[in-house]
């Protein structure tokens, strides 16, 4: 089964810390095709989480959140893209705690599990008997280092899918 790749950017890294963009992508038909939502806060998240430093890093400003689409309404949308898929994150500790916050917001106890992207990597790109395929994993892991991180959150997703593209052209040449 083919991932999808997500990323959160959030109000700080707290551990009460809520998300603020979630982006999805995932390789279709030798492609990346990748979307994000703003989230607009729930009144029970507090504004004392938010943190200037992660608003500099991600260069998202909290008014722009005003005008975003509902926690409830982003998470609807996410489960519906999300439902019955392996879902893969870079930084799943955190990314769990931000998509489990943000299903909390329609009341239903989170069902969508994120894997580690270096485990995902890991088992799509070595051989069947368990030997590294050299090949593949440099290619995907080059890529990966070849590209900035922007800190928005489609944009980080659609990286880790064209890092993982690069590995299926690997294996298909």
């Amino acid at each position: 089964m083919d991932p999808v790749f997500i990323d959160f950017e959030a109000s700080s890294l707290a551990a009460k810390s809520w998300p603020i963009e979630v982006g999805i992508a995932w390789v279709d038909s030798g492609r990346v095709a990748a979307e994000a939502k703003l989230i607009r806060p729930e009144p029970s998240w507090s504004m004392d989480d938010w943190h200037p430093a992660s608003e500099k890093v991600h260069g998202i400003p909290r008014n722009a959140l005003n005008e975003a689409e509902t926690a409830g309404s982003v998470a609807m949308w996410l489960r519906g893209k999300l439902q019955g898929k392996r879902v893969v994150s870079d930084a799943p500790e955190f990314d769990q705690r931000w998509l489990d916050r943000l299903m909390q917001s329609i009341g239903g106890a989170p069902d969508i599990k994120l894997d580690d992207f270096d485990r995902a990597v890991w088992w799509a790109f070595s051989e069947m008997d368990g030997q590294i395929a050299p090949g593949r994993l440099h290619d995907v892991y080059s890529h990966l280092a070849n590209e900035t991180t922007v800190h928005r959150a489609g944009d980080d997703a659609a990286k880790l899918a064209r890092a993982w593209l690069a590995g299926i052209r690997e294996s298909r040449e």
